[in-house]
């Protein structure tokens, strides 16, 4: 009795603090409901400590639910299990969730001692006249019903999106699948392509080639927003210096640019800023996307003699900074390692201390050789919670705004801006300012909208309803000495618009890679923002209107809010740019999870979007190699449920080929008449032959087959020609332990195989599992049977040839 009525408490205060909006009676009778028929059968069980076990996993859900709302207050979203693997960064930001923990967060865990009291004391003594048997048929009746009340009114989507159960069970589904494969949706054209490389074309007009010869210094400041920008605080400026560096007659001002982030938070800032493609939501963009291959801003800088030095004054492993940045194309990572300190202010090393310092560093690159330099830094000092002792206080508070987030937050930014003055003066003195061209922008929000009382304070302070439009306005600042350019532009961007907008400037051509971003300088049209943090997949900021998908992700169920009246206005005139919006991010997620920037740049520009598209075969873990001597053995594996089979080419004379047998012989035209009334079937071509002449000879006669017909190859070489025949898809067959683990990993990062063939003793090792984790289905050599099957695939390996 005591547990259901705590548990109808915590369950009505977590769809409160994570904001069920829709269909609340079905959600709250779901979760409640399932919960109590797992308590009830662990009760019906004869186990000696069933009590205890009921308290675990009571325990174990209110766990649960405390860390789903302290991540949702800070990201307006539930975690993923994938982010389990970044649990180590929690560390670091540990101050940060400080602040987000509060009692009514706690209530949600506290209950728990007491009930472990009552449960130790019997002091629940209230006996339900119902016995065990019957109250869970009364459970399991209501939870039917709730079940068939969401199916009959449709409210699945709603459902599967809101409810803690119905959530947490299809994104671990979720994570488990991306295991075995690396299927994204997408309708990416060729079309699409060309469009992507015309963004990275220099369109002449504002600005451009401005900054050509000149270094390029970019300052990625830590948590500035908007706001503060030519803000007076009871007659004192917030962030004078920058309000200066806007107000210089070099400098151009984007007041209109938000920001776009993934997992990774302020490393996915730097991600998007130097490659203009959107940021992963599944993990940080560093992490997810490490062994790819970029051509972003470092890299174009680069090519054009440009040194490349990122610098930051925390740990290099932070965010997979120190793996990913050889990636990004920096060739030297100055980090906390690197600078001197004996005092830091909340997250590290103080702003002062690292902006001096990096002027030394700054100095360094340009004193290597008459090459301009590219340096990249980013500021650490203003990261939440702001917490600074008084002695760094720059700004006489009220009472009212004193040691709050607020106030806290004035007094850091305005700490940073009087170092990043200094900054700047320090490179006038060594007269680096004016062979440069300084950028500058937030990285992302500092005061989230997504709490009630905080959007209030923040209202209220600054005299408008603070929507996710305010929240996520960030500043982007550009100088370049000695031109008369002053001018605010107000274009909708983002950081994925940083790149083509800076790449005018510098007046550089990105001839080897894809932009989703425009220059911003330049732009004509209505441009906008997709972001997928704190707002969901298919949200947007345009000139004209904040469009916020719903909590439970339902098109019908969002608001758009006209940012002019500040009123909000009719959905269902903004599909075509929802739609528009989740096309493109399906884009940029199908560009970098097919890693399809290396294969643009390793094949001049070229691309064949067919063979990188996943097909979708029955029952694809086996594939039936017989010795085929007629269609009718063909046939009966068809008929055995075999979908994949592999035959074995040989040359019958120059010019004719026939599937290889020791008794007889099957033509290609009689395969190939029998495939085609077999349209569900693909075939895995084998051969003998030291070249590629046999499948060249097959492409030529049995062109409508190249999707259907997976050849395998035994050597890397033999890739590049055998993808541009069109076949599809390949096997590369490694069983015969030419290649070692490295190269083999390198050659399936680098090309999108189908499957790879493996020798037994390579099972053993750890290679099946390292192909697997890349997309690609690991096959055994040979198996006897199905039962052999599955227990290869408990030790990890996908499927395999069986004879």
């Amino acid at each position: 009795m005591t547990l259901s009525i705590l548990f109808i408490l915590k369950t009505i205060l977590y769809m409160n603090i994570t904001t069920v909006e829709f269909n609340q009676l079905s959600i709250f009778l779901i979760t409640y409901m399932i919960t109590l028929l797992i308590i009830s059968l662990i009760d019906q069980t004869k186990l000696k400590y069933k009590n205890g076990i009921i308290i675990i996993f009571y325990s174990l859900i209110s766990f649960i639910m405390f860390v789903d709302v302290i991540y949702y207050m800070q990201f307006a979203s539930l975690p993923s299990v994938a982010m389990l693997s970044q649990t180590k960064q929690l560390t670091a930001v540990g101050d940060s969730i400080k602040y987000l923990v509060d009692i009514k967060n706690l209530l949600l865990i506290l209950d728990i001692p007491i009930l472990i009291l009552i449960f130790l004391y019997k002091i629940d003594k209230v006996k339900c006249p119902v016995s065990k048997k019957v109250r869970t048929y009364i459970i399991l009746g209501i939870l039917a019903l709730a079940v068939i009340y969401v199916n009959i009114t449709d409210q699945n989507q709603s459902i599967k999106a809101q409810e803690f159960y119905s959530f947490h069970a299809i994104d671990v589904v979720n994570n488990m699948s991306k295991v075995f494969s690396k299927e994204v949706n997408t309708g990416l054209t060729e079309e699409d392509i060309n469009e992507l490389k015309n963004r990275t074309e220099i369109q002449e007009g504002k600005l451009s080639s401005l900054g050509k010869d000149r270094n390029l210094i970019v300052l990625q400041v830590e948590s500035l927003q908007n706001f503060v920008i030519n803000m007076e605080y009871e007659g004192q400026e917030v962030t004078p210096n920058l309000n200066k560096l806007i107000k210089d007659s070099s400098s151009v001002y984007y007041d209109k640019y938000y920001q776009l982030i993934g997992r990774g938070n302020t490393s996915d800032a730097e991600f998007v800023s130097h490659n203009s493609m959107y940021p992963s939501m599944e993990e940080p963009s560093y992490v997810q996307y490490e062994n790819n291959k970029f051509y972003g801003l470092p890299w174009v800088l680069r090519d054009n003699g440009y040194t490349a030095w990122a610098m930051h004054g925390y740990k290099k492993e932070f965010w997979n900074r120190e793996k990913a940045y050889i990636a990004q194309g920096f060739q030297r990572f100055i980090s906390e390692e690197d600078y001197e300190f004996e005092e830091t202010i909340g997250f590290g090393l103080r702003d002062e201390d690292f902006l001096k310092q990096s002027i030394e560093y700054i100095k360094e690159m340009d004193n290597m050789d008459e090459n301009p330099f590219y340096a990249f830094l980013i500021t650490l000092t203003s990261h939440a919670p702001y917490k600074m002792s008084e002695e760094y206080h720059g700004l006489n508070l009220n009472e009212k705004h004193k040691d709050t987030l607020l106030g806290n937050y004035l007094q850091s930014i305005h700490y940073t801006d009087k170092y990043i003055g200094e900054f700047i003066e320090s490179l006038k003195e060594t007269g680096i300012y004016e062979e440069s061209v300084i950028a500058l922008y937030g990285d992302h929000f500092a005061i989230s909208s997504t709490q009630k009382e905080v959007q209030d304070m923040m209202s209220e302070f600054l005299g408008q309803h603070y929507d996710f439009d305010t929240m996520m306005n960030i500043p982007l600042i550009i100088n370049i000495p000695g031109e008369t350019i002053k001018e605010t532009i107000s274009t909708v961007g983002s950081p994925l618009d940083f790149y083509p907008t800076i790449m005018n400037i510098m007046g550089y051509k990105n001839e080897k890679g894809l932009v989703f971003g425009r220059d911003l300088t330049n732009c004509t049209g209505n441009n906008f923002v997709a972001p997928q943090t704190y707002m969901l997949k298919g949200s947007f900021i345009d000139e004209d209107t904040l469009f916020v998908v719903s909590r439970d992700g339902i098109f019908e169920h969002s608001r758009a809010v006209n940012k002019k009246t500040g009123k909000e206005v009719e959905v269902e005139q903004f599909r075509e740019q929802y739609e528009k919006a989740i096309e493109e991010i399906n884009k940029s997620e199908f560009i970098l999870k097919k890693d399809i920037l290396r294969i643009y740049m390793e094949n001049n520009g070229q691309i064949n979007l067919e063979q990188l598209e996943d097909i979708q075969i029955e029952n694809k873990e086996l594939i039936k190699a017989g010795d085929y001597g007629s269609i009718e053995d063909l046939e009966e594996d068809y008929s055995k449920g075999y979908r994949l089979l592999a035959l074995t080419l040989e040359w019958e004379d120059e010019e004719t080929i026939i599937i290889k047998n020791n008794t007889s012989k099957i033509t290609m035209a009689d395969l190939a008449k029998w495939a085609r009334e077999k349209e569900d079937v693909y075939i895995v071509l084998r051969t003998m032959e030291e070249n590629e002449d046999i499948f060249v000879k097959l492409k030529e006669e049995y062109e409508e087959f190249r999707y259907r017909f997976i050849p395998e190859i035994k050597y890397f070489d033999h890739y590049i020609p055998v993808s541009y025949m069109g076949f599809r898809n390949v096997i590369l067959d490694i069983s015969s332990g030419d290649y070692n683990e490295n190269e083999i990993i390198d050659f399936l990062r680098r090309y999108p195989n189908f499957g790879v063939t493996m020798s037994e003793p390579q099972l053993q090792s750890d290679l099946a599992k390292k192909i697997k984790e890349l997309g690609v289905n690991p096959y055994l050599d040979s198996i006897t049977n199905e039962r052999e099957l599955k227990k290869l695939q408990k030790k990890g390996i996908f499927g395999g040839f069986i004879k």
